[in-house]
């Protein structure tokens, strides 16, 4: 499940209509759950009014409420729709309540079976204008304890941008999921606003809604207009299941159609560890004059400014590659990526540039040594790689430089492409790590980076493409990064449902190994591959040997 920053939502408008109408009890298209079952609901004609699992009402408020919504006319201008109904209606022998505005309808048909209610909510735009967003309450549900899973600075909100929506609450005495069953749906979000320890009403809002969500990255995948006289349906389903389920066995369904959705194209069967490769320092400490790159750490160390500085510069280069090579053939490893190829003049966020067609511009003094370096990884039986960035780096005034982020998919799409096929051409890399691909809530679209390996499949280039951020879409082409020391022992659950096959790159260095060595061992014999700082004997390297050892086993 994708988890989000926490977000403000509105509070929800209180009814103006008191229903003074005795509940309507199950009748033909009402309640219709068996005796067997353990969910049971009724209806009032203001909607939802009781809905019990295994003997616990957990409804605190069944009227569907709008809380935004935004309307953009033919000239771009945005006003704020009327979240006021003019009239509500429930229809008991169709178990759907309709609701009214000045810009069009609103309706939500119910229907439960077993453990399972599913929500059918159609909105009309009867307007002129397009409906840009809209967030709504499709009830509220009341849990006897906080959520025992939740944990702190996490919003429960699915996002359908690269995961299944699966939103689920563990109660104590039962469990539920909130999911967004339309896996080819257009962009929402589905889930539950507030903090995670709250005891009382916890609304399932369902959004449209860009801004609702405090992330840069998700605004242009959260697009989903409605045009003058167009209706936009969107499934939602309530699963139930005793304490303890999981996204397997509430919504095993979900998990294969995401699976058939999006099949796995990732062939790379090899699994020994990596080297990583880092050539420089960004601390202004570690620079000079003579060193504006802050290459090995040493600003007092090398010289690039002077002939005879360049040529003891090209004889540390090369030397520097053949003990990484000693330290390589030691640990076993397949290859390696070298993180900073044009060195790290600029502070971060910049600092890994991610562009080795810049190495000429940047640092001359490397562009005519990096050729013969990585020669030498080839030459020893190693495969190599690079660091990308999805960016384009642009010079900005004070003679410096930024990452800018391009504005549509495709644009990405071109620029890694490019990337990839200069490297791979100049250099034999076909190892990648992608540095900045969105942040860790919200990566960039994983149509992304299948269309990247689309078009360099069709290149005839056979690459491994390791995103720094990532979602279970992620998983179907690429192999993400992750490090030991950030928690990371293995692919996230869902995703080992979803995709068995599935892999991960794990950075061992500086991370708790032995405290995680069985998770750890059983991740690499489902293919997880280790990395380790492979230019010089560092302790964890000894680490790596010894789980490829117990995992081989």
């Amino acid at each position: 499940m994708q988890t989000l920053r926490p977000i403000l939502i509105p509070k929800a408008r209180i009814l103006k209509t008191v229903w003074r109408t005795a509940v309507l009890l199950a009748s033909v298209g009402t309640a219709r759950a068996s005796a067997a079952a353990a969910l049971t609901c009724s209806f009032s004609p203001a909607g939802l009014a009781r809905l019990t699992y295994n003997g616990v009402n957990l409804l605190s408020d069944g009227a569907l409420q709008i809380q935004s919504v935004k309307m953009t006319d033919a000239s771009g201008h945005s006003t704020d729709g009327s979240v006021s109904p003019l009239t509500t209606t429930f229809t008991p022998t169709a178990d759907r309540i309709r609701e009214t505005f000045t810009w069009g309808v609103v309706t939500c048909k119910y229907a439960v079976a077993g453990s399972h209610m599913a929500l059918t909510i159609a909105v009309t735009n009867n307007s002129s204008s397009t409906l840009q967003q809209i967030t709504l309450q499709a009830l509220s549900v009341k849990f006897p304890s906080a959520p025992k899973t939740w944990v702190p600075d996490y919003v429960y909100i699915a996002s359908n941008t690269g995961d299944p929506s699966i939103v689920t609450a563990d109660y104590g005495s039962g469990e539920l999921a909130v999911c967004n069953d339309d896996i080819l749906g257009g962009p929402l979000l589905v889930g539950f606003p507030g903090r995670h320890d709250l005891v009382g009403p916890r609304p399932i809002v369902i959004s449209t809604t860009k801004g609702w969500v405090l992330s840069p990255y998700l605004d242009p995948y959260i697009n989903r207009p409605i045009a003058p006289g167009k209706t936009d349906i969107y499934h939602i389903s309530l699963r139930f299941g005793p304490s303890g389920s999981t996204e397997k066995t509430l919504a095993p369904d979900l998990l294969a159609r995401f699976a058939r959705a999006y099949p796995s194209t990732l062939h790379w069967p090899d699994h020994r560890a990596i080297a990583e490769i880092h050539l420089a320092a960004s601390e202004t400490n570690l620079h000079s004059k003579t060193n504006p790159r802050g290459w090995f750490s040493d600003p007092m160390g090398v010289d690039i400014t002077t002939p005879s500085g360049r040529a003891a510069f090209k004889t540390r280069v090369l030397k520097f590659a053949d003990d990484s090579i000693t330290e390589m053939k030691t640990d076993k490893a397949q290859g390696m990526i070298v993180w900073d190829i044009e060195g790290e003049e600029l502070p971060q966020a910049t600092t890994y540039i991610g562009d080795p067609r810049l190495i000429s511009r940047l640092d001359p003094e490397m562009d005519t040594l990096a050729d013969a370096f990585f020669k030498k990884f080839r030459e020893a039986g190693f495969a190599v790689g690079e660091c990308l960035r999805p960016q384009i780096l642009m010079p900005v005034p004070g003679g410096t430089y930024e990452q800018k982020e391009l504005d549509s998919n495709q644009a990405i799409i071109d620029n890694l492409v490019a990337k990839i096929r200069y490297a791979n051409t100049r250099f034999g890399c076909t190892l990648f790590y992608v540095d900045s691909n969105g942040d860790p809530n919200v990566p960039y679209d994983p149509a992304i980076f299948q269309g990247v390996m689309d078009k360099v499949t069709a290149l005839g280039i056979k690459c491994l493409i390791m995103p720094e951020h990532k979602n279970a879409r992620y998983y179907a082409c690429t192999a993400p990064y992750c490090e030991l020391r950030l928690g990371h022992t293995d692919v996230p659950s869902l995703v080992r449902e979803i995709y068995p096959k599935a892999f991960t790159c794990i950075s061992i260095p500086d991370g708790p190994v032995e405290d995680n060595r069985k998770a750890l061992i059983d991740g690499m014999k489902a293919g997880n591959i280790l990395l380790f700082r492979g230019w010089w004997p560092d302790p964890y390297n000894a680490k790596v040997r010894d789980l490829y050892q117990s995992a081989s086993k």
